[in-house]
């Protein structure tokens, strides 16, 4: 036996129909006779047959993946952002691609690079203490790739970001506390 995937090809010429009529079959498309997509999905199992991701990305014009770019991994403020990133992109399909900056400038800018590369469909990206100049971000810009940046927002105009003020968080925490206190308990 070959280690070589079955392809939707080798399917159709077995059951001496078209690529397309596998593809559809495979994919439950209304067009399909059950008997069909039957017959389809049980050779499919047989041949131990996965669908091919590279052409189905390439279809769909995605990557499926979400780059994120964190400074240290170890840090829980980032494990705990990493669960939710992890949780929201798992229910939506994709994959999340991690990379860790380890606080230092240039390998953030190497690691931008490789996100490109991977043709990432979207970054998130909390920036190193040491990156003072923010170009690397450029390109995705050109290429209509989303970035939000988080926890650590560089001071770029027109770009996409979560953060939390905590001057205010605490201002109003603690006014919400006094006010707690002052009113008696009943």
């Amino acid at each position: 036996m070959s280690d070589k995937p079955t392809t939707i090809k080798e399917i159709a010429k077995i059951l001496k129909i078209s690529v397309s009529t596998v593809s559809r079959a495979l994919n439950d498309h209304s067009s399909i006779g059950l008997t069909t997509k039957m017959r389809v999905k049980k050779l499919a199992s047989e041949l131990n047959y996965e669908p091919n991701q590279k052409a189905i990305q390439f279809l769909h014009g995605k990557s499926f993946i979400i780059g994120v770019i964190l400074p240290e991994l170890s840090e829980s403020f980032f494990s705990t952002a990493i669960s939710g990133i992890e949780d929201i992109a798992y229910k939506r399909n994709y994959t999340v691609l991690l990379a860790q900056s380890h606080d230092d400038a240039e390998r953030e800018k190497l690691l931008v690079e490789k996100m490109k590369t991977q043709r990432v469909d979207g970054l998130l990206v909390s920036v190193s203490k040491t990156t003072s100049t923010y170009e690397h971000f450029e390109i995705f810009k050109r290429l209509n790739i989303p970035v939000v940046f988080f926890d650590r927002i560089p001071p770029i105009k027109d770009i996409h970001y979560v953060a939390s003020n905590l001057e205010t968080g605490t201002y109003e925490a603690v006014n919400f506390l006094l006010k707690r206190a002052i009113v008696p308990l009943e």
